[in-house]
């Protein structure tokens, strides 16, 4: 759970996740938040790995992927620490990674039984980000930004190490690269509320910036003359 500034959300969302007794570890990546997020978090007995500022929401994931990788992880769970992802949706991610049945799995608002309403700029930003993962790897993807995802450990652990981890927009970077080189993918339906509390990452203005740049993204990865190894190469 990347964190930062999230005191008056983080706490609720720890204890909706710790009531349903998953078998699973908790961690929370304290991205140099300057608020009581990480007292918070350690109030509530999971592991708290804070970062000495603010490197950002990418720098946070890789930590947790870097964590996960030394303690020897069959998968992991990227799941926001804001109080807009339904916990129960755990289950149903943790269960699809337990049966294999893709390599990586991504909540998605936006197939039959999600629930978001996005606005008009940002459908229409994200059925051309959909079109162009299409169009490059071949496969169907509806919530290309979702940032509520599972990974099985040969995913996490690439990413963990130095260099293979995308400096900027790595939700769009890691799903066209993993598709690339042969992983399977696979959306399941999720639940997405309201901020209650704070001031999101992707506030005002930032969610068009965002949306295009990711979108620039793509477009940079689909040019690069880099070839990836393929699935099997990469094993």
């Amino acid at each position: 759970m990347p964190a930062y500034n999230e005191a008056e959300n983080i706490g609720r969302v720890l204890d909706d996740v710790l009531s349903l007794r998953l078998s699973a570890d908790i961690a929370v990546v304290n991205d140099g938040s300057e608020d009581a997020t990480e007292a918070i978090a350690k109030s509530r007995g999971v592991k708290v790995i804070t970062l000495p500022f603010n490197l950002g929401y990418g720098a946070a994931l890789q930590t947790g992927f870097k964590y996960a990788a030394v303690r020897g992880y069959e998968y992991v769970v990227q799941f926001d620490s804001d109080g807009q992802h339904d916990v129960a949706d755990l289950v149903k991610i943790i269960s699809s990674l337990e049966n294999g049945e893709a390599d990586l799995i991504i909540g998605s608002r936006f197939v039959e039984g999600g629930s978001f309403k996005a606005g008009v700029f940002k459908r229409i930003v994200i059925k051309l980000m959909s079109a162009l993962i299409k169009i490059i790897t071949g496969a169907v993807i509806t919530d290309p930004t979702s940032g509520f995802k599972g990974y099985q450990k040969q995913i996490y652990v690439y990413y963990s190490k130095y260099n293979n981890f995308p400096d900027d927009y790595p939700d769009a970077d890691i799903l066209v690269k993993m598709l690339k080189m042969g992983y399977k993918a696979k959306e399941l339906p999720i639940s997405v509320r309201q901020r209650e509390h704070g001031k999101s990452m992707h506030s005002g203005l930032k969610p068009v910036v965002y949306l295009i740049q990711m979108l620039l993204s793509i477009l940079i990865i689909t040019i690069r003359n880099e070839k990836p190894k393929s699935k099997g190469e990469q094993e």
